[in-house]
């Protein structure tokens, strides 16, 4: 007599299958996630990027004492130092999924669950997490260093992650295969072109015996 599986074991199993399955997406083994030191010194490219940029502008409009002012001077100072950077920063996310200081690294942002390249508001909702991570004593940056998905208080706010791109390669169960070469980070790579296989020659036609006469009987 056959034993029948009750519906409590069913439900055990699915959800262990379940499990299983969302465990592996969310490890991503052939994935190499990008750790605290890179990403700091990918700040630091940034901050130092930045400043060739900003210090200009303001000598422009205010001469070198803006550089001493404890008060912002106007409207363009705060659009300056403040507006400006957030627009940059936003801008390279969406269109080249890292800053400058990123790209320099080898590293780039991608969407945790998919790899894919993050929506325009998981970026916003990124950068507003950074003042989340920054409250605590910066322990939201810290944090990355002890994370298993070497996460921040940010990354996880907005479900991102920061990767190598070394690492952009199939993932388990091809969840993402292909992924990142024509929708993630990486879109802008040429692909491989595959050679074409060279023409077959046609098989050579028996041509009758010089004297004789065809045999139709025999095609």
């Amino acid at each position: 007599m056959e034993k029948q599986v009750s519906t409590e074991e069913f439900n055990d199993n699915s959800s262990a299958q379940e499990s299983s399955s969302q465990d592996t997406r969310d490890d991503f083994p052939s994935v190499e996630y990008a750790g605290f030191w890179i990403r700091f010194l990918a700040s630091v490219l940034d901050s130092v990027l930045l400043l060739m940029v900003l210090v200009p502008l303001l000598l422009m409009f205010y001469g070198p004492g803006v550089l001493f002012v404890s008060e912002s001077p106007g409207l363009a100072y705060d659009v300056i130092n403040y507006a400006l950077p957030i627009i940059a920063v936003v801008i390279f996310w969406q269109y080249r999924a890292a800053t400058p200081g990123k790209m320099i690294m080898d590293i780039y942002i991608v969407d945790a669950d998919t790899l894919r390249q993050p929506s325009f508001g998981r970026l916003i909702l990124r950068y507003l997490g950074y003042y989340v991570s920054m409250i605590p004593l910066f322990l939201g940056f810290f944090w990355i260093g002890w994370d298993k998905r070497k996460q921040g208080f940010h990354d996880k706010i907005a479900k991102t992650l920061v990767i190598k791109e070394s690492s952009a390669v199939v993932t388990s169960d091809d969840y993402v295969q292909k992924q990142l070469g024509e929708q993630g980070a990486y879109a802008d790579k040429p692909k491989p072109v595959s050679s074409p296989e060279p023409a077959s020659s046609p098989e050579p036609i028996n041509s009758p015996e010089p004297g004789t006469k065809p045999d139709p009987w025999k095609e």
